[in-house]
């Protein structure tokens, strides 16, 4: 299967959150929505638009710190996210760069886009495109391989004189942002290019770890309960036999 990207050509959004609406409904989001919680919101800013969503990086945070293996990237270049796994420790919610995983409290899961796997999978075709690519009223979304999206991208950048945001942040990613304003100004945040020196870093009890190390005393204190809570029930089923 061929990897694909999106591009999103700001001059030509007009900030009407189509794609917004349109992912709610092709995803089942609302009760996530209702929360403030969704996988592509487009904010209205004074100094520009600013599309929040997942950047699917090439070399992606989340995944690298993820203990369970519950992020992957994906061959076609989506990073996905697999509930079954997820153990609730929200190390790729510290790590991402980028802001973008969030958790939805009321079901225990983190909210990220998919890329619309559910379609590109199917399909594979590059014909199909995400649900707010297609939604797109104005054509400020584009999908297609990733080469050509890219070379695209870069070609309008240099011809407009406009700002690309993407192709080289964290390692690069398969979103891409054309911007006439800067795009830090307008909100995207500053990343290096580096995805090693992206890795966000925490304090545990004044000592200063990586997001990698969080991750692995969060996975190790959630499998030390889970093995206590069994030893508590096979007690208890033994004094009830």
């Amino acid at each position: 299967m061929a990897e694909y990207a999106v591009l999103i050509d700001t001059r030509f959004c007009t900030g009407c959150n189509t794609c917004f609406y349109k992912c709610i409904q092709e995803n089942r989001l609302h009760g996530a929505a209702a929360q403030g919680i969704a996988r592509t919101t487009v904010l209205i800013r004074d100094e520009g638009m600013y599309h929040h969503r997942c950047m699917h990086c090439k070399d992606p945070s989340c995944a690298a710190v993820c203990p369970t293996g519950a992020l992957a990237r994906t061959g076609y270049g989506a990073v996905l996210y697999d509930v079954s796994l997820c153990i609730g420790c929200r190390s790729c919610v510290a790590a991402c760069p980028f802001h973008v995983p969030q958790w939805d409290e009321a079901r225990k899961e983190i909210v990220k886009c998919s890329l619309c796997a559910h379609r590109i999978q199917v399909q594979g075709t590059g014909k199909v495109q995400p649900a707010c690519v297609e939604a797109c009223p104005t054509g400020a979304l584009m999908f297609g391989e990733f080469g050509a999206l890219a070379a695209a991208a870069e070609k309008i950048a240099a011809e407009e004189k406009l700002h690309l945001y993407g192709r080289a942040e964290n390692g690069g990613t398969r979103l891409f942002v054309l911007t006439k304003e800067d795009p830090l100004a307008v909100g995207y945040p500053r990343v290096p290019r580096d995805p090693a020196g992206s890795r966000e870093v925490k304090t545990v009890g004044g000592v200063v770890v990586g997001a990698a190390a969080v991750a692995a005393l969060a996975y190790a204190g959630f499998k030390k309960y889970s093995e206590r809570r069994s030893r508590m029930e096979s007690g208890d089923q033994k004094l009830r036999g």
